[in-house]
């Protein structure tokens, strides 16, 4: 009925084109704004919040750092730590027959490590210290992620949400309930190691603090505060889906397990030595397996929209003038039956055979300029996580099957239907 072109408001038109892709996420050459109404419903000093290219290219300097692939490698100590923390809580579930809920394991892991990363490596939030993992975070950033489309369209809701205490919230409005229990723990962090910075210190608050190439505005502490949010937010939410959903597949799909397993166990026989991201990702399956639970995993479903300023786009010979506000969704691209056959399929040998063809469409974190800045310390995890717990644990998938991992709900991340995201297993 309709082609790859439509328009779906006074102002904005979106593509269906995986080949259109490289050409609205460009590169820095290229300038792209974002939508200043598709980011009404974020906190205004997060650098994803900021709509001008030349504003978000600033607040992005302050971060990019961190995140090159030699600085992920710097931080891998603190990774393989962390994992060992996760790893007692699998031994102590072995011993006492106890179910472990996937997203809850890897959710704790990422806030750890990503706390540690914006606050400074004694100042985290140590949830793989607690004698039981708790849900806190993982209902708080789904509480988040659930409630971002509605604030969008009715921005003051945040804000009364803001009026009543979290234990009157969790009663009557759970999702903000759960949303607001984490905010306030990230504000009480944030003014923590905003009083306590120190030139020493080499976490991304600090270093913030300390850049001087950043006026004065974008280091107040209600700047960091909102920053320190998206952070752990967003960096905890899309890795610990991937890791779980990717996990699912793996110890569903028995022909897939083994081929893993056997790869592991050749190359890194000895289970108790730490393997390094750079050994494991020179191993082909590994790597198969990691690209396949990126692209079915839907880290984000949303579209979303850019607006080229100083250029006309040409899309299927419509010329799109200037100004235009223009969306992709890379849920689309990576379900594209023309690139991936059998696209709701985990099948990891579509990457053996094609990956240097299918590499250019795989876009679980956007493209360009202003896409995510955490694929290296994703793909980290990933590797690392995986890894570790496939050589060190037998694992077997308890009551849950393929509808706790079927993203039937755009809440800008994938999400599965309410109560739903639950990937339970046994550990033998």
């Amino acid at each position: 009925m309709y082609g790859p072109v439509v328009r779906i408001g006074p102002n904005e038109i979106h593509v269906n084109d995986p080949d259109f892709y490289d050409v609205l996420y460009a590169g820095p050459t290229r300038r792209r704004h974002k939508d200043p109404w598709f980011l009404s419903s974020i906190a205004p000093g997060m650098s994803f919040a900021a709509s001008n290219y030349d504003h978000h290219r600033a607040r992005r300097s302050g971060l990019s750092p961190f995140f090159s692939k030699t600085a992920v490698r710097g931080w891998e100590p603190v990774i393989h730590e962390n994992l060992q923390r996760l790893c007692q809580h699998f031994e102590r579930a072995n011993e006492t027959s106890q179910l472990l809920e996937l997203h809850t394991c890897f959710v704790n892991f990422a806030v750890d490590t990503v706390s540690q990363y914006v606050f400074g490596k004694d100042s985290g939030f140590d949830t793989l210290k607690e004698p039981i993992l708790t849900e806190k975070w993982k209902k708080g950033v789904n509480g988040i992620f659930e409630l971002l489309l509605l604030v969008r369209h009715f921005p003051w809701m945040y804000f009364l949400s803001r009026v009543f205490p979290v234990w009157f919230s969790r009663i009557f409005f759970p999702a903000f309930g759960h949303a607001a229990a984490i905010e306030r723990d990230v504000e009480k962090h944030t003014l923590k190691a905003y009083n306590r910075h120190s030139a020493s210190e080499l976490s991304i608050i600090d270093h913030i603090i300390r850049n001087n190439k950043l006026p004065p505005a974008e280091r107040t502490l209600a700047r960091l505060t909102d920053e320190a949010k998206f952070l752990l937010v967003a960096g905890t939410d899309a890795p610990s889906q991937v890791m779980a959903i990717t996990m699912y597949h793996v110890l569903s799909n028995l022909k897939i397990h083994n081929l893993l397993q056997e790869e592991l166990q050749i190359t890194l026989p000895d289970a108790s030595v730490d393997a390094s991201w750079s050994d494991l990702e020179r191993l082909p399956y590994l790597t198969a397996v990691i690209s396949e639970g990126l692209r079915l995993s839907a880290v984000v479903t949303s579209r979303l929209p850019r607006i080229a300023p100083d250029e006309d786009l040409v899309c299927h010979g419509w010329r799109i003038p200037a100004g235009t506000s223009i969306s992709m969704s890379n849920h689309f691209v990576l379900r594209d039956a023309t690139i991936f056959a059998d696209p709701l399929v985990f099948h990891p040998e579509r990457w053996l055979s094609s990956s240097s063809t299918l590499s250019r469409y795989l876009v679980p974190f956007s493209k360009g300029s202003q896409g995510c800045l955490g694929p290296n310390m994703a793909w980290s995890w990933l590797y690392i996580g995986l890894a570790t717990l496939l050589r060190r644990f037998r694992l077997e998938l308890v009551d849950t099957d393929e509808s706790n991992v079927t993203i039937v709900r755009d809440c800008f991340n994938g999400q599965t239907s309410a109560g739903k995201n639950r990937i339970q297993v046994r550990v033998c």
